[in-house]
């Protein structure tokens, strides 16, 4: 069995659709297991594990004692082939979390692949790239949590190091990469005692290379574009909660289709996003007004903010403040179907509710996975980067 260990949600789901795209069974959870149930999921014929730890919303500190403790339960349950799912854009604490994995579990050296060329997203001499544009320059330049000061990979991993110390004590390559082929050539370079780091389309090369291997088994189910499938089954739009925690441009482009498609979109109040801490009642009278809106018309859409809202800690206060109102609402109301953009966001609600376990159901586009509560069978959460879109298909049924 092969354990993914992902630093956010939407990053783990995403990898987990890549596994159902070519039929290998996969599960996902959001927590540290024991070795008994690590066991359980080799015998259940489960060949990968998804573990998402939403370290990259958290510090440096919390991050690498997670990573610590999944290394040490790894060990002693003897799964030592492991893959580090990170952000594409090296947003998060990339390598010291990667270096307190590759000592507990054995690791000489690491191999990090960020890229994702089919998204335009590249790395060439050296620096990344976005659709041709250097990513400094980019929204990603302004990121809250971790701004993209340079293009130039070395310096960006050096950023994320406390005292700006060497990149790290365990050698590493970050190779160039312009074409899927690049990626395929940085799979075969990660041989037992490698530690592959990288995009979910690093992950797919790495993962199409164990499976021509024979170390992974498929389903029987054979592997097809996208553009090859047939649409898969529509979730319930009739029933729902849409859960809006990114910026990204691309969601805020969204609303206006929403509002278009009849769905009520309501923001956090300017009382609740503000500096100073908001006054419980607050709070309590927001999410009240939501409950009644989607009494009135169960497909509600919540937004933390349509505009940037800076300051000193904001984006930990704003996550905190709308994951308080989330967790009243959802006390009161019973929408068939979640869906949660934004992996910080989705991460912080499901551990405020203990739903942990989760059963992967479909893909329904690149990145855009629906899953199943477990074991709540009757509720279905689909996550979704805030980067990316969601499939047209959605809300036109």
């Amino acid at each position: 069995m092969i354990v993914i260990i992902a630093d956010d949600l939407t990053g783990a789901a995403e990898t987990v659709g890549i596994c159902l795209r070519h039929g290998v069974g996969a599960a996902m959870i959001m927590e540290i297991p024991g070795e008994e149930r690590l066991q359980e999921y080799t015998k259940e014929g489960i060949a990968v594990l998804v573990i998402a730890c939403d370290t990259r919303s958290g510090t440096l500190e919390e991050a690498c004692r997670v990573n610590r403790l999944l290394g040490e339960t790894l060990k002693q349950a003897g799964f030592t082939q492991i893959f580090k799912k990170i952000d594409s854009v090296l947003r998060g604490w990339v390598v010291p979390e990667l270096n307190t994995l590759a000592r507990l579990t054995g690791k000489s050296s690491l191999l990090i692949q960020p890229a994702n060329p089919g998204a335009g997203r590249c790395i060439r001499d050296g620096k990344y790239f976005i659709n041709g544009i250097e990513l400094s320059e980019t929204a990603f330049g302004l990121d809250p949590e971790f701004p993209a000061s340079s293009s130039d990979v070395m310096e960006i991993l050096q950023e994320c190091l406390p005292g700006k110390e060497p990149a790290s004590v365990i050698k590493f390559s970050i190779p160039d990469a312009c074409y899927p082929e690049d990626l395929r050539n940085s799979a075969l370079q990660c041989g037992p005692d490698v530690l592959p780091a990288g995009s979910a389309a690093f992950w797919e090369a790495y993962l199409e290379e164990q499976i021509k291997r024979g170390l992974i088994l498929t389903a029987g189910i054979n592997y097809r574009p996208h553009t090859q499938r047939k649409k898969p089954p529509v979730p319930s739009t009739h029933n729902f909660l849409m859960i809006c925690g990114s910026a990204h441009q691309h969601s805020l482009d969204y609303d206006e289709y929403l509002r278009k498609q009849g769905v009520t979109l309501i923001e956090m109040p300017p009382e609740l996003s503000s500096e100073q801490e908001p006054d419980p009642a607050d709070l309590v009278a927001w999410a009240s007004a939501c409950v009644e809106a989607w009494k009135k018309e169960p497909r509600l859409a919540l937004r933390i903010a349509s505009k940037p809202i800076n300051y000193e800690n904001s984006a930990h206060k704003l996550k905190a403040r709308f994951t308080d109102a989330l967790q009243l609402i959802l006390q009161q109301i019973k929408p068939a179907e979640l869906f949660i953009e934004g992996g910080a966001t989705a991460a912080s609600l499901l551990n405020r509710l203990n739903w942990t376990t989760f059963k992967p159901v479909d893909e329904l586009a690149p990145g855009v996975v629906r899953l199943q509560l477990m074991p709540e069978p009757s509720l279905f959460i689909t996550l979704k980067p805030g980067s990316y879109f969601w499939p047209e298909f959605l809300f036109n049924s």
